[in-house]
């Protein structure tokens, strides 16, 4: 179908950078590699923060990441997802895998640029959104994979079944995904981007980001509740 091949274009564009990053990583000095964290750490926060600028509900963004972060510790998000990371790293015998693969399918997918290409590529067939996101996506998959290894090509088909499943049901959503609810998702999703900047910075990851995820769930909740003038807030 053409309107999934964006996501399929944004997925090669992932794994190509991940090859590449994985096949020259051993050679950039592990100085170079620290730096580059802390660098990549600055830009991503940055990149969050001006997503974030848009926030025009500060009390609905508060309370669906309080709410969201309650829901993913009463879940056990993170931990059930840091288990599974530690699985596959004792099987693989490379440390990392879990952190490459968490930071790298937060940053493909947290965002306005993913929601609204693949919208795009649903109703239109034209995936000039998500090419466009395969070239960055690809970009920073080279600089992670060669810190984190390869536990980032595991982004890869997360993103082309969340792109995919947005694209396909892009006709229904797009009836939802108007205005403020967009720009809501874009400010908790750029909040979540920054936080992803925060733990590049810190010695170790210091914010449960897999526990803030059912956040984005609570922000269309309470966007819905006031487009049916429903807000409590």
């Amino acid at each position: 179908m053409t309107h999934l091949t964006g996501a399929l274009i944004n997925g090669l564009g992932i794994l190509a950078g991940t090859l590449i990053g994985l096949i020259w990583g051993r050679r950039i000095h592990h100085q170079f590699r620290d730096q580059a964290t802390k660098i990549l750490g600055l830009v991503v926060s940055l990149i969050g923060l001006k997503m974030a600028w848009a926030m025009s509900d500060p009390v609905n963004i508060l309370l669906s990441l309080l709410l969201g972060a309650w829901t993913g510790h009463a879940l056990g998000l993170q931990d059930r997802l840091d288990h599974m990371g530690q699985r596959i790293e004792r099987w693989a015998g490379q440390q990392g895998a879990v952190q490459g693969f968490l930071t790298a399918t937060l940053i493909f997918n947290v965002g306005a640029m993913a929601i609204i290409g693949s919208i795009q590529a649903g109703l239109s067939n034209h995936p000039t959104v998500l090419q466009t996101k395969a070239l960055l996506d690809g970009t920073t998959a080279l600089l992670l994979s060669s810190v984190m290894g390869w536990g980032v090509v595991l982004s890869a088909p997360v993103t082309v079944l969340y792109e995919g499943l947005l694209s396909l049901g892009a006709h229904s959503l797009a009836l939802i995904l108007k205005g403020a609810v967009l720009n809501d998702l874009t400010v908790v999703g750029g909040i979540m981007v920054a936080a992803i900047g925060v733990n590049f910075l810190a010695d170790k990851p210091i914010i449960r980001l897999a526990d803030l995820l059912p956040a984005l769930i609570w922000t269309m909740a309470f966007a819905g509740l006031k487009h049916l003038g429903l807000s409590f807030v």
